[in-house]
């Protein structure tokens, strides 16, 4: 089943040309540096021992330090004892200052790739070191839970045998066995128009005979008013609405084809 994502206007970071923005997916405790869009590097990390330890969402790289001082047991930096390791990026969670989460270093380079922090994000010495050359402050840090591995090969959006445009900051990706792709180019691309209802949380396209209404939280879209089941519920992500592509596809009136080979989602009219 293919699921489409609707991009409106985002709380979360718009990235420009040269722009850093930096992944962690607690589900697979793995790290993505993106520049320009595109994944740099992967590194493997340790997350939360429980689930609600590491927060999930947006956030920015506030405070760089090296060498960081551990405060609860007063371990001086630098010290092979220090679970902090050798640097520290802070992160503003939870209303923090970057002085409680963070992505830094340790001193015990088993514990990467598994659940064993109080919160904060544990990279090898020698990842974090890079990661710190490379990552100014103020860089977006997007905290995730999902089964996406992070390492993908790009996916193509066929319309009509025109490809899909797609921005630095939306480009197609599939997740869950789902491709997604940036929901607001595709409406406009098939000629809908998109208008966001915040009061109700609700996308709706429409084009001259259609309106199709897709609500945050619920099972289901409806189609001129008629309620059409979804697979998964409608869901809201940094900005963006994901919905099921193949139930918009019909709606609209195409047919929807998947090439696993070339990794090509291609849509067109059925008439």
């Amino acid at each position: 089943m293919l699921t489409l994502i609707f991009l409106f206007l985002s709380s979360g970071p718009v990235l420009g040309e040269t722009e850093i923005k930096i992944i962690i997916n607690k589900k697979v405790n793995k790290l993505a540096y993106l520049k320009n869009g595109e994944v740099l590097q992967i590194f493997p990390v340790a997350t939360g021992k429980s689930v609600d330890l590491t927060p999930e969402g947006i956030f920015k790289v506030v405070r760089k330090l090296v060498n960081p001082y551990y405060t609860k047991e007063k371990i001086p930096g630098g010290s092979p004892k220090n679970p902090l390791g050798v640097r520290w990026l802070g992160l503003n969670a939870r209303g923090t200052p970057g002085n409680t989460y963070g992505i830094h270093g340790n001193n015990n380079p088993k514990s990467i790739g598994k659940y064993a922090s109080a919160g904060c994000i544990r990279m090898y010495n020698e990842d974090v070191i890079w990661l710190y050359k490379n990552t100014p402050v103020g860089t977006p840090v997007e905290i995730i839970n999902e089964n996406w591995d992070l390492e993908q090969k790009p996916i193509t959006v066929m319309i009509n045998g025109n490809k899909l445009p797609s921005s630095v900051e939306a480009k197609p990706y599939m997740i869950n066995n789902r491709v997604m792709v940036p929901g607001r180019s595709l409406a406009e691309s098939i000629g809908c128009s998109v208008t966001w209802d915040a009061a109700l949380h609700q996308a709706i396209l429409s084009n001259d005979s259609i309106t199709v209404k897709a609500a945050v939280g619920l099972k289901q879209i409806t189609v001129n008013d008629v309620n059409i089941d979804l697979d998964e519920p409608v869901a809201l992500r940094n900005g963006s609405l994901y919905i099921p592509v193949r139930a918009i596809a019909e709606a609209f009136g195409f047919r929807v084809a998947w090439d696993a080979k070339t990794l090509t989602v291609s849509l067109v009219t059925a008439n």
